[in-house]
């Protein structure tokens, strides 16, 4: 299974279906255990591991991968006694669309199949909770993966999704509401090769802290700096600065003072 692949079409199934935001932060966990199980056909963990991880109870667990299984997204088999192991499997998304129609024994005569196979009924589409209802989920669950109000946030930028992309292989630890909303900010207001650059300074330190990054973006921007080229030149001239002479010294006034500079996470 292919970790992207298998979001992508995440975010595509969302588009035209309902998922609650506990089930999508289960979901996505259950994706990051995979993965570091080496995309096993099955997995296992305790219900009290997994409540642990992502900070839900035990019955908000229950409902969530209930519901993941409901919708087809997901498989497992739970321990018959309280504190066992639940093994878990993954549904293939990528490969939906290779179905094959499965005709219930009930609905064969004399051991034949029928010609047709029975119709299932249309699914309807999820009733919206009121708007108060959202805010007060919203508030409640603020360790959740998207926006409630806005289920399909990921795959309507593809600039955002790149920086999401950016975040989570970068070792910043698992996203939520707030991270999110950090991440679309940056999204709107920063170009993506200044946000690269920052990811990559903050882990060539060592800080893995989304607000070294934001302080860095919010320096350059600041400074006028809108792109990598003219970080490179910040940079470039500040180094002739702290190399002295006149043309140093006329060039530091425009550009800043030592602490200015730190700000923005440059070392000279």
């Amino acid at each position: 299974m292919n970790y992207i692949k298998q979001l992508n079409a995440l975010y595509d199934w969302l588009q035209s279906n309902h998922l609650s935001a506990s089930a999508q932060l289960l979901y996505h966990t259950l994706l990051m255990i995979n993965n570091s199980c080496g995309w096993t056909e099955w997995f296992q963990r305790t219900n009290q591991s997994i409540c642990g991880l992502i900070g839900i109870d035990e019955k908000t667990l229950i409902r969530a991968r209930n519901e993941l299984k409901q919708k087809g997204l997901i498989d497992f088999k739970s321990g018959s006694k309280k504190g066992e192991i639940t093994r878990y499997k993954i549904i293939d998304l990528t490969s939906a669309g290779e179905k094959t129609v499965k005709i219930p024994p009930n609905e064969c005569l004399d051991g034949k199949i029928p010609s047709k196979p029975p119709v299932e009924p249309p699914v309807e589409p999820p009733v919206e909770p009121p708007d108060i209802y959202k805010l007060k989920q919203k508030q409640k669950n603020n360790d959740v993966v998207v926006d409630i109000d806005e289920p399909s946030n990921f795959q309507t930028d593809e600039k955002f999704k790149k920086v999401v992309h950016l975040f989570e292989n970068s070792g910043f630890g698992t996203i939520n509401t707030t991270i999110a909303d950090t991440l679309k900010d940056f999204a709107k207001n920063y170009s993506f090769e200044l946000i690269e650059e920052a990811f990559r300074r903050a882990r060539q330190n060592h800080a893995v802290s989304l607000r070294y990054v934001e302080t860095m973006l919010i320096a350059w921007k600041e400074q006028g700096i809108e792109t990598l080229e003219q970080l490179k030149e910040f940079e470039k001239k500040r180094s002739l600065y702290k190399g002295g002479g006149k043309s140093g010294k006329s060039q530091g006034n425009s550009w800043g003072n030592d602490e200015q500079y730190k700000k923005i996470g440059i070392t000279i």
